[in-house]
């Protein structure tokens, strides 16, 4: 019965989604269709250097000239974290070897504890243990 519950979730959050993704595509169509003269005009992007003459582009829309910027820092964000990824990759590959370590450890010392005989009373039930105050507490 849970299950169903949650398979049904899933499909409705799965819609509102794509709800989600299709209103948000209608309002950059939108934005792009009431913009059009914005987007379709012309522009030469220019380059100067002390050492070189004056370097132009092609004449270019505002249409393409914004995916290809959008582009060119979506790749330089990606190469700029690589290294970072890389030593967190590292720092993970460690972390989960010392964890396995900790863990035959930890396993081995269990079953150290299970080897010693247990001391049981003849009810078997309660023990009496003193702390540092001299206050008696039962331990079950």
């Amino acid at each position: 019965m849970k299950n169903v519950k949650i398979l049904k979730n899933i499909k409705i959050l799965r819609n509102i989604k794509i709800a989600f993704w299709i209103i948000i595509l209608i309002i950059i169509g939108l934005i792009g269709y009431q913009n059009k003269a914005f987007f379709m005009a012309k522009h030469s992007l220019g380059l100067k250097l002390p050492f070189l003459d004056i370097v132009h582009t092609p004449e270019l829309s505002n249409a393409v000239l914004f995916p290809i910027f959008f582009l060119a820092g979506f790749l330089i964000a990606y190469f700029l974290s690589l290294t970072e990824r890389y030593k967190s990759k590292k720092i993970i590959k460690n972390l989960n070897t010392a964890a396995t370590s900790q863990k035959e450890v930890i396993s081995a010392l269990k079953k150290e504890v299970e080897s010693f005989p247990s001391s049981t009373s003849e009810d078997n039930a309660e023990s009496k243990i003193q702390n540092a105050e001299g206050i008696e507490t039962i331990k079950l």
